[in-house]
């Protein structure tokens, strides 16, 4: 009876982190993070089948000594898939954070290392028997079993004090809430492994893990709901509620940026609606890359409607005119890389919050300045064109 609940647990778990994937893999977002992601929750699948299937040869459906070998290779592909599942979330927990550990596949290997000493350890077992063995009397774990669960648990806290730290210059609650929630990581792999002292009554780590790869999904499907689809930044309903929010908590000056590309109509009338959405996306990366260099409060990006996009930052009147530069200097940058018969440009209005403001007080400053630009723009004459 015990082992027919130890699997069914353990399919309750595959069900759960299966079904994760698949509403995953319906999202239209191909994120780097989102990306890692759905590796995490392959590898951590693949782990739990295999320790499922190994529950089923050794516990339900004896005679042991038939299957000995196949209970050997499963529990080696369960460790080695856990191993890979952990390393998935790290690239998850990096991508997140905007860290640089993950970004070329170069540095991916590097990054992999440790990953590929733990695959060697486990498979090595099967020679040492260091990290468990199978017998008679069932499973037993060796003393490379702590060793391999220490190493899981320093690695993933490694990148969830990163997360951390990072998460202190988010702006955003929403974003500031997941990053904090994906940090949790390795204390939820820390308290599973120290109960498993306990001995293998119950699936203690696959179960923990399960809950905390549902609770990531969740969030990161809160923040796709409140992402605009085709930019990937913040949509016009999360702009609103961050700014109700800032006008009320903000320690230092609050700038608001308003713009729109100038001559937007014409790049849709003359070179299509595809072409159109292709210069938003140009735009919105200008965007990311201008808020990505160094500040002390990540400036927070949306896009307000149509080619109009608003960019909030909290901190002094030298980083916002900093800001303004990296804006126009990193879409002038996209520009040159991408060789297309039309320059994009951004006209930008910069509104700043004072007391008694509230959220469409500012946007309306900010729209102010920018209806003042846009007066002052040349003849529609061969607009768009260079």
């Amino acid at each position: 009876m015990e082992a027919i609940l130890y699997a069914e647990i353990y399919l309750f778990c595959i069900i759960i982190v299966w079904l994760c994937k698949y509403w995953s893999d319906q999202r239209s977002s191909n994120s780097a993070s989102e990306r890692w992601l759905h590796f995490a929750l392959v590898g951590f699948l693949v782990s739990f089948i295999a320790n499922f299937l190994f529950t089923l040869v050794t516990r339900v459906f004896p005679p042991f000594f038939l299957t000995r070998h196949a209970a050997w290779f499963l529990k080696t592909v369960y460790h080695i898939m856990l191993c890979c599942g952990v390393f998935a979330w790290c690239g998850y927990a990096d991508t997140e954070c905007r860290g640089n550990l993950f970004t070329t596949r170069k540095k991916v290997m590097i990054s992999a290392i440790p990953l590929a000493l733990m695959v060697i350890l486990v498979i090595s077992n099967l020679w040492t028997h260091a990290l468990f063995v199978i017998n008679e009397n069932g499973y037993i774990r060796g003393k490379l079993f702590q060793v391999e669960m220490g190493l899981l648990v320093a690695i993933t806290a490694f990148f969830s004090f990163r997360l951390l730290s990072h998460s202190r210059s988010e702006t955003d609650p929403i974003k500031r809430s997941h990053m904090h929630l994906v940090s949790s990581f390795p204390l939820c792999l820390l308290i599973a492994w120290l109960l498993t002292q306990a001995g293998e009554g119950f699936p203690i780590i696959s179960v923990a893990i399960t809950i905390e790869l549902l609770c990531l999904y969740m969030g990161t499907s809160t923040q796709q709901i409140s992402m605009d689809k085709l930019t990937q930044v913040n949509n016009r309903q999360n702009l609103l509620s961050f700014l109700e929010y800032k006008c009320v908590n903000h320690s230092e000056k609050l700038f608001l940026f308003m713009m729109d590309l100038d001559y937007f109509k014409t790049i849709n009338d003359t070179y299509g609606h595809l072409e159109g959405d292709d210069a938003l996306i140009r735009a919105s990366k200008a965007l990311k890359m201008a808020c990505g260099d160094n500040f002390r409060r990540r400036p927070y990006i949306a896009r307000y409607g149509g080619d109009e996009f608003i960019v909030v930052i909290e901190s002094t009147k030298q980083e916002a005119d900093r800001l303004l530069e990296n804006i126009h200097t990193n879409l002038k940058a996209l520009n040159e890389e991408s060789h297309k018969p039309y320059t994009l440009a951004f006209s930008i209005g910069v509104g700043e919050y004072h007391p008694g403001m509230d959220a469409n007080a500012l946007i309306e400053a900010a729209d102010s300045e920018l209806y003042k630009i846009k007066r002052a723009r040349p003849p529609r004459t061969g607009e768009g064109k260079r």
